[in-house]
This record gives structure tokens, sequence and C-alpha cells, in this order.
């Protein structure tokens, strides 16, 4: 059986940040996924709420309420019309 060490582990010193992560048998997209991972986590930990990750979870989170109310209003419309026929 052929196997690869292929697992990338980083750790960013001043933060203490350790990201460990094994996603495909190339070291070097290992690296590469390893270094974003790492990059937002510094990001999180620095920024806290102001972080890019927490924007983007706050838009979604936005957008998903707005769909789930534009549906239950949809649906008491349909309601309605049911009603009145």
């Amino acid at each position: 059986i052929n196997k690869t060490a292929s697992k990338v582990v980083l750790i960013h010193r001043p933060t203490g940040v350790t990201i460990a992560t094994q996603k495909t048998r190339s070291l070097a997209q290992n690296r590469k996924i390893a270094r974003k991972m790492l990059a937002e986590q510094v990001d999180v930990f620095l920024n806290g709420e102001r972080s890019k990750m927490a924007m983007k979870g706050s838009v979604k989170s936005k957008k998903k309420s707005k769909a789930k109310a534009k549906a239950r209003r949809n649906r008491e419309k349909k309601a309605k019309e049911k009603e009145v026929t």
C-alpha cells in the first residue's frame, strides 16, 4: 500500500493559533488550505465579531431570516386566498 505523509500543521506563534489539516493527498494543496484556514482563524482571534468570517455569517443569517419571512408571508397570502374562494 502506498502511503504519503501529507498532513500539514501550521502554528501562528504570536497568537498561539494552531491549524492541522490533511484534506488531500497533495502536500502543496494541503499547505495552501492550511494557510487559508490559519489566516481566517487569526482574523477571528484578532478581530472577533468584526472578522471577515463573522461578517459573512451575519450576512448569511440576515438573508436566511428574510427568506423565511418572505415564505411565511406567501403562505399566509395563499391561505387568505383559499378562504376567500
